[in-house]
């Protein structure tokens, strides 16, 4: 017959691991509600890339975003995208979307309408921000773009390019004029860099997932001046602009959770030792 345990010790040894799954249900679930931006120590050196140049933009420099983002890429690129634009906004930069896949598409409006509050209907649409929408032809669609801005023609509403103030101080309406093109998806970078690096020196940066980091690396610091890799990059870039989200959220979460289970094991531990130095 199996007695119960008596003492603290024993009892934590003995714990129904049911307890254990509320508490790091719990420890999870509260920061993915409400972010807490616990300190991430020190900052990845292409995550600070990204953000200091960025950071050093004079206003009204134009930045580029292509979205190349799937559902499955989404978690670990939408919150430095979010993070991303807010950066841009607050510094008063001009702000061109493209998007270059078809699932890309409501992340882009999504973004407009949590960093902005609307999209077409904002009083800078058309002056500060553009939405151009999906551009087919991936690569060659981009080449298109930027040997002449105005080859879609319209923007995702409907809007004629030629008539937005947007456009009209861009002195050569190439990529020549852009001062960043930014890539946020997990397919490769190698395009972006070799139809606007290469031929129009214009610079590149990213937020990738962490899988796709690898193909970065090759091209920095020389064409790539930094990138945000997965959601460590994300709550990295969201707590530099003073504005955890998604990405902090996920990261607080994940760190509650490893704090949560490393309490569990020392006093589990402490439990056995001592419970069988008690029996000796």
């Amino acid at each position: 017959m199996q007695t119960k345990p008596g003492t603290i010790w024993e009892k934590l040894e003995n714990i129904d691991v049911r307890w254990i799954y509320l508490v790091v249900w719990i420890v999870i679930s509260l920061p993915l509600l409400r972010p807490i931006g616990i300190p991430l120590g020190s900052y990845s050196a292409e995550t600070l890339g990204l953000y200091n140049y960025i950071d050093k933009l004079p206003p009204g420099s134009v930045v580029v975003i292509i979205n190349d983002q799937s559902p499955a890429a989404a978690a670990e690129c939408q919150p430095t995208l979010l993070a991303l634009f807010y950066h841009c906004v607050s510094k008063g930069l001009k702000v061109m979307f493209v998007d270059v896949r078809v699932e890309a598409v409501p992340y882009t409006e999504a973004a407009f309408k949590t960093i902005l509050g609307a999209s077409k209907e904002h009083p800078d649409y058309g002056k500060k921000y553009v939405n151009l929408g999906y551009l087919p032809g991936y690569e060659v669609g981009l080449a298109a773009l930027a040997a002449n801005v105005f080859y879609p023609e319209k923007d995702a509403y409907g809007n004629r390019l030629r008539d937005m103030p947007f456009f009209q101080d861009l002195p050569t309406k190439t990529a020549k004029d852009w001062a960043i093109a930014i890539y946020f998806g997990n397919s490769s970078v190698d395009w972006v860099v070799r139809q606007l690096t290469d031929v129009y020196g214009t610079k590149v940066g990213g937020g990738v997932g962490a899988v796709l980091a690898s193909r970065m690396y090759p091209y920095w610091p020389a064409k790539i001046v930094g990138w945000a890799t997965g959601a460590k990059g994300a709550a990295e870039y969201e707590i530099l602009v003073k504005r955890p989200g998604e990405g902090a959220a996920a990261m607080d979460a994940q760190s509650l959770a490893h704090l949560a289970i490393v309490i569990f094991v020392v006093f589990g531990n402490l439990g056995y030792f001592l419970s069988k130095r008690r029996g000796k």
